[in-house]
């Protein structure tokens, strides 16, 4: 057991006296939320259920409802699903997690005192690789790009209002295409202000393998992006990004950071 959780903490790399959650709760979920029960891919997944954090209305703790464990590792480590792997349950496991902090703790430090949370409960033992890997680069398509000019984002008063109006906008796609004509299998998502970068980091959750961005458009845009996974009714996904938002994929070899969790118990130890 000692062993597991000096490579995890390797994994976290040098800490501070002070990098640990003052108080921290990890415990089973008692309510998943509907982005869970539907299974989104976890780039779009990871956004709900997330309350606090540094740079939120409440930098000074976290409240995380049915999230999984996974979604945690992509907060603690910044990485897209697709870079991290593991047990298949780490992605249908839900856990709630609550913890309280110095309000001014860094970004940085806060991911690291993430990671080590994760270590201490999950008894988890992981380490990082780069591995020669394919991917994608994400590049304009001929013709040009199609994209709109970014919205102004909805203000709520805090994470808790903002996650709940997430919630019914995906309730609400979902209800839109089972009153199609001919429903099929399909998948969406959109954004109202987001960046190359930000699309290719989505769009990582999609594609069976990490995307890069290489289009060289700077700024933000507003966007939305239909497609169906099997092209039927709708163009698959790499047809429907060149149709819709006048963009591609373009496959290459490259490196890839990988985070490789070697062992974690499904039971997070006690409070």
């Amino acid at each position: 057991m000692m062993r597991m959780l000096l490579i995890a903490f390797a994994v976290c790399g040098a800490f501070a006296q002070n990098a640990e959650f003052e108080v921290a709760s990890v415990k089973r979920a008692v309510n998943a939320p509907p982005g869970a029960q539907i299974a989104l891919p976890a780039s779009v997944a990871e956004t709900i259920g997330f309350e606090g954090g540094p740079g939120s209305k409440t930098p000074g703790r976290i409240r995380y409802s049915g999230v999984s464990l996974k979604m945690i590792l992509m907060r603690a480590y910044g990485l897209p699903p697709n870079q991290i792997t593991g047990p298949g349950w780490m992605d249908t496991e839900r856990y709630d997690v609550e913890a309280r902090y110095p309000a001014e703790t860094k970004p940085e430090d806060f991911r690291l005192m993430l990671q080590r949370l994760v270590a201490d409960r999950f008894q988890m033992a992981a380490h990082r690789e780069i591995r020669e890997a394919s991917r994608y680069r994400l590049v304009i398509a001929k013709g040009g790009p199609k994209l709109s000019p970014p919205k102004e984002l909805p203000k709520y008063k805090d994470d808790k209002e903002r996650n709940a109006a997430m919630e019914k906008q995906i309730m609400a796609d979902i209800e839109t295409q089972m009153r199609r004509p001919h429903p099929g299998p399909s998948q969406s998502f959109g954004q109202a202000n987001a960046t190359m970068a930000k699309l290719a980091e989505n769009l990582s959750g999609y594609v069976d393998r990490p995307v890069t961005d290489d289009t060289g458009l700077s700024g933000s845009y507003s966007f939305s992006l239909e497609w169906s996974p099997d092209g039927n009714p709708l163009p698959g996904i790499f047809e429907a990004l060149q149709e819709q938002l006048g963009l591609k994929l373009e496959p290459e070899k490259g490196t890839v950071e990988i985070l490789v969790i070697e062992h974690a118990e499904k039971t997070p130890v006690p409070n």
